[in-house]
């Protein structure tokens, strides 16, 4: 989806994982991004958060242009991120707005369907949605995910119980499953 029409409100927020790029259509949260930083020649860095844990007081780059229900969202929105980073939120209650085809959107419900701690491969993804044999198409729906971490596509791993694909690279995948509870340790799925 592109948001670059009028109707949409980006606001970049940092906190100690990197700046965060989060977009408002109205009072719904539409999109939230990570931007990683380049690294000395220009290509995209892995995204290599703190060791520090994530405050939940973190405050944004700027709230210019932020106003109204928007604001109030937005608010919401940074306090809910900043919780889960930290380990304190398990649920994300923000309203948001998908943009996507039929078949994502199908596909982007049913993972918000899956419990902290919890995973599901590609496979059960597919098959709960009633496309057996979709996994390449369910994994290509959420490389699509336009709202990282509040639609948790980290939760989803491929039928041998690794990891695969993931947006912020599996490193990443692993540190938010990890989190979670959902594997026992970092070691766990290599």
């Amino acid at each position: 989806m592109d948001f670059t029409d009028s109707r949409f409100t980006v606001v970049h927020h940092r906190n100690v994982w990197g700046e965060w790029v989060f977009t408002f259509e109205g009072a719904k949260l539409c999109g939230l991004r990570f931007n990683a930083t380049p690294d000395e020649d220009g290509n995209s860095a892995a995204v290599r958060p703190s060791s520090v844990q994530a405050c939940a007081y973190a405050g944004p780059e700027s709230e210019a242009k932020v106003r109204g229900r928007t604001a109030q969202v937005y608010s919401k929105a940074v306090r809910e991120l900043n919780s889960f980073l930290a380990g304190k939120l398990k649920e994300f209650s923000v309203p948001i707005k998908m943009y996507g085809t039929d078949f994502q959107t199908l596909v982007w419900e049913k993972v918000r369907e899956i419990p902290y701690g919890e995973t599901r491969t590609y496979k059960q993804v597919a098959d709960s949605i009633g496309h057996p044999g979709a996994e390449r198409a369910v994994g290509n729906a959420l490389h699509q995910n336009p709202m990282l971490i509040i639609i948790p596509c980290h939760r989803v791993i491929n039928s041998r119980g690794k990891l695969s694909g993931y947006a912020l690279g599996t490193d990443i995948k692993r540190r938010l499953l990890c989190m979670e509870g959902a594997i026992q340790n970092e070691l766990a799925l290599e």
